[in-house]
């Protein structure tokens, strides 16, 4: 990998009240009484937005008729858990947990914002290593067939739970399971899962076309590895990659083939090098990475050249500097209106106003004048 020459798009700075802001303008926010964790979005049939945030305690649902000031439209209690993940799939949220016997959340959100209801799914399920009562889970994904893949639960090995939700909604029906190890996240385009195996240090790829019987094709170890989560791009040429550590790097790899992966870029912010800043989660959005950093805010690079990647944006909730697991915990940059929502784990929930704008380049080849050497790294 070589990364040479770059030089920084030419973007707007401004300041905020205890806010600091590149591209990216304040809108919103909504605070809570207790700590909260992920975040996701929802938009009815009117096209009508709303937040879901995932609590210590339970799903709180913001109503974003005004985007500058958020209200709750529903509190829906549960387990006390410090790790909840929200997915949508027409006017159901689906909602994991990962301490006590919740098992998945599914929230009808058709009547909103007058009511809501829910239930608790807690299925037996039986996978290759075993059979149990589903009662937690880390993560969920829902691809573009109604395919709701559940990560790291109780249930054997810990892969990836396989359920149609588009069939009967709010009625899951077990398709099957990936249970070679823990997966702490996922994602799937197609046929292909992509898992972030982080205790094993590495993502995986597997063919998923019978859910009965997934097949694996390859994996590939990521920069500190300890890989977090991870998202593809657009044209499912490039995945990226997160490793929850200090100083860890956002990952890009080129997947084309599945059986010859190639590392094409680290990124890293450039302020806050060496201070012990930790990467959380990744989603792309129109070949730009949106990226929750913990301390750092949130950070919008450009990966429209996956070899090349450069912060465009960014947007910090959690000053003065600091390290550790603080700060913003997810970012949700998929609303119609094109609204990010950013989840802070002490400070609540935001909504963020994001100006895209692409980097600028100069690339080349540096050579040693006198052997003719190819230098990498070159400032």
């Amino acid at each position: 990998m070589k990364k040479l020459f770059t030089a920084l798009a030419f973007v707007f700075l401004a300041a905020a009240p205890l806010l600091s802001q590149l591209n990216v303008s304040y809108v919103g926010n909504f605070t809570y009484a207790e700590q909260i964790n992920d975040i996701w979005g929802y938009t009815d049939n009117t096209g009508h937005e709303y937040a879901l945030v995932g609590t210590n305690e339970g799903l709180s649902i913001l109503d974003l008729a005004n985007p500058a000031n958020p209200v709750q439209s529903a509190f829906i209690p549960g387990v006390t858990s410090v790790w909840r993940d929200i997915k949508v799939w027409g006017d159901y949220a689906y909602v994991t947990a990962d301490q006590g016997k919740d098992g998945l959340m599914i929230v009808d959100l058709s009547n909103l914002p007058t009511s809501v209801s829910h239930t608790f799914y807690r299925p037996e399920l039986t996978v290759t290593s075993g059979t149990d009562t589903l009662n937690t889970s880390h993560n969920i994904w829902i691809d573009e067939n109604g395919i709701a893949y559940v990560s790291g639960s109780n249930i054997g090995n810990r892969g990836v739970l396989f359920f149609d939700v588009a069939t009967t909604p709010g009625t899951p029906i077990f398709l099957g399971a990936e249970d070679v190890e823990y997966a702490h996240d996922c994602f799937t385009r197609g046929d292909t899962l992509y898992t972030a195996d982080i205790y094993g240090g590495y993502f995986s790829l597997y063919d998923v076309s019978n859910k009965a019987n997934p097949i694996f094709l390859n994996n590939q170890s990521t920069p500190s590895n300890f890989t977090h989560n991870l998202w593809l791009s657009d044209n499912s040429h490039t995945i990226f990659t997160t490793d929850e550590k200090a100083n860890a790097y956002v990952g890009s790899y080129d997947i084309s083939n599945p059986n010859n992966i190639n590392e094409l870029d680290r990124f890293r912010p450039d302020s806050t090098l060496g201070t012990g800043v930790i990467p959380h989660n990744v989603h792309v959005w129109d070949d730009f990475l949106i990226v929750s950093y913990y301390t750092d805010g949130c950070i919008i690079v450009d990966a429209s050249r996956p070899n090349n990647l450069i912060e465009v944006g960014n947007f910090d909730t959690y000053l003065p500097a600091s390290s550790g697991f603080e700060g913003v915990w997810g970012a949700y940059p998929y609303l119609p209106s094109g609204l990010i929502l950013l989840s802070d784990r002490g400070n609540g929930a935001y909504v963020l106003q994001p100006n895209y704008v692409r980097a600028c380049y100069l690339e080349g080849q540096v050579t040693d004048t006198v052997t003719g050497t190819a230098l990498n790294n070159v400032s």
